[in-house]
């Protein structure tokens, strides 16, 4: 199937998909204990007629299905509605302004998780059975095992809290000035480090047993048997002919990586007060800011289907032997 076909098939497949998941994003945060208006009168002696008139305000004495729909036929107009917590602000504004924060975060994460992960998935795969191939791979699994949030908690602890190095989590943004935008730069790399290092372990773990197991098929070929017969430089063999074919594999699950380090965002910048979409979520969902909250969950699916898509469409780029059936 040309590709083109293969994309207007996947777009035509992500249009219930989207359905779908408004439906369940939506019961979702509608199901939780709770609800907005609660939430924000929590500790103000207010009567229960202005609750519910604050209630009718905003919708919520609506059936669940009737909400559903008008809030639906709001999203499909490009309109995410307002925040119930800052009634000034739209959803988007709120959004837009931590975005660039966020992807900022996981563009800084993806890239040091595939330069560790191909250096030590072709150490590995060169050296299989050795110290080496041994190391990387328990220490992939250690990696793999831990938890992201254990992982942020001990890096302050012992690199801010008692060390000193870097700064812990704190806003960093606010009421701050420096002598040029260099060192304001700096600082700002000082605060990018921790949230990067908790973000990158698990995804980079799992990149490096991609990336090593697929190193080991690469160099079992026939065409890499023969080039190493003729008497190839083995750099030459590994880096130029090996190693470009191995990584095709890794182009696909780049795309899968988004949802991944979304997900892992969430719980990462709310430790270390990273100003981005996972700390915005996480305020929301303390507030039960419904239209916040469904607003975040839309652009991260969006998000993460269109990365998907994306990474198919590179990988047939990269290499033009795939055939989409």
């Amino acid at each position: 199937m040309p590709l083109r076909d293969y994309v207007i098939r996947r777009l035509i497949v992500i249009v219930p998909t989207f359905f779908l998941i408004t439906i369940v994003i939506f019961m979702l945060i509608h199901a939780a204990p709770g609800d907005p208006v609660s939430a924000m009168t929590a500790g103000h002696p207010i009567s229960e007629v202005i609750k519910n008139q604050l209630r009718t305000e905003y919708g919520l004495d609506k059936p669940i299905p009737v909400q559903y729909f008008l809030w639906l036929n709001k999203l499909l107009h490009g309109d995410l509605g307002y925040s119930y917590v800052v009634g000034s602000s739209t959803v988007w504004q709120m959004i837009s302004v931590k975005i660039p924060l966020t992807v900022e975060l996981m563009l800084a994460a993806e890239l040091v998780s595939i330069t560790i992960a191909v250096i030590l998935g072709v150490i590995a795969a060169v050296k299989v059975h050795s110290i080496s191939d041994a190391l990387c791979s328990l220490g992939a699994l250690i990696g793999y095992s831990t938890p992201d949030f254990w992982l942020a908690l001990m890096l302050v602890l012992v690199f801010s809290l008692t060390l000193g190095w870097l700064p812990p989590a704190m806003p960093y943004t606010v009421g701050l000035t420096f002598a040029s935008p260099l060192d304001a730069l700096f600082d700002h790399l000082k605060h990018l480090l921790l949230p990067t290092i908790a973000l990158v372990l698990g995804w980079t773990a799992y990149l490096f047993r991609i990336v090593r197991s697929s190193m080991l098929d690469v160099l079992s070929q026939d065409y890499i048997i023969t080039a190493r017969a003729k008497g190839v430089k083995e750099w030459v063999v590994i880096y130029k002919h090996a190693l470009k074919n191995a990584l095709l594999p890794v182009v696909t699950y780049v795309g899968e990586s988004i949802g991944f380090l979304l997900g892992g965002a969430v719980v990462i910048e709310a430790i270390f007060n990273w100003p981005g979409l996972g700390e915005l979520m996480v305020e929301a969902a303390e507030l039960k800011d419904y239209p916040a909250l469904m607003g975040l969950s839309i652009i991260i699916a969006i998000m993460v289907m269109l990365a998907n898509l994306l990474a198919d469409i590179a990988y047939a780029v990269v290499d033009p032997r795939i055939k989409y059936d």
